[in-house]
């Protein structure tokens, strides 16, 4: 590749969900960097050393913990398309314990083409995350006719809804501060509806939040 290839290869724009990853990997790495330079300019004030050698080691390791996760979801591809009835694959994705409290609508739902598994995985993170927002409410699930050749799974939970001028952002790498939860739930979710031709977002309803998972239709 030459030079030029080069820089209009890196000024490429990345998809949503990488250019996140990145931007999330970026930031325990600039954090050690300014604490080098914190370091550098020191004249032996012992105590602002030490705390600086500690948010370096912290960001370090925080990296250290990022990056398997990064690359296991930049890893996730798509097996040829099938036939996949939507409803099917909502069905699928709820988990038994759960079932009682996620209502889902009764459509028509339609049937589309896509890697099954990968959808059920992307539904079922959704749901849970749904689920979690408020433990003693109801999760509603529907399906929705979208622009063009497109059908939009939408995912209704009845919390505060989504805060902050870009939704968007809550789609962190590793960002769950819930104890034994990685927090890689909705970037998954992002990754699989855009190798499936989709997209994923997020909005605020008088009654909660909705998360939105458009898809192209068969």
């Amino acid at each position: 590749m030459s030079a030029a290839d080069a820089e209009d290869f890196r000024r490429t724009p990345l998809p949503p969900d990488l250019d996140r990853i990145l931007h999330d990997l970026r930031g325990p790495l600039n954090a050690a960097v300014m604490h080098l330079e914190v370091l550098k300019r020191m004249t032996g004030d012992e105590a602002v050393a030490r705390a600086s050698l500690a948010s370096i080691q912290q960001e370090i390791e925080r990296l250290t913990r990022m990056l398997p996760v990064a690359f296991s979801l930049s890893a996730i591809e798509a097996r040829p398309a099938r036939p996949v009835l939507l409803r099917a694959a909502v069905e699928s994705a709820i988990d038994e314990d759960a079932r009682k409290r996620v209502v889902v609508a009764p459509g028509p739902w339609p049937e589309i083409e896509g890697d099954e598994r990968l959808l059920v995985m992307a539904l079922r993170q959704l749901i849970l995350n749904a689920l979690e927002v408020d433990e003693a409410s109801e999760v509603h699930v529907r399906v929705e006719a979208g622009a063009g050749d497109t059908v939009s799974v939408l995912i209704h939970d009845r919390g505060a809804g989504f805060k902050g001028r870009n939704p968007a952002a809550i789609v962190r790498l590793m960002g769950s501060t819930k104890p034994g939860h990685l927090g890689v739930g909705l970037l998954a979710a992002q990754r699989i509806a855009r190798l499936h031709g989709g997209t994923l977002t997020f909005e605020t309803s008088p009654d909660g939040g909705i998360v939105r998972l458009s898809l192209p239709l068969k």
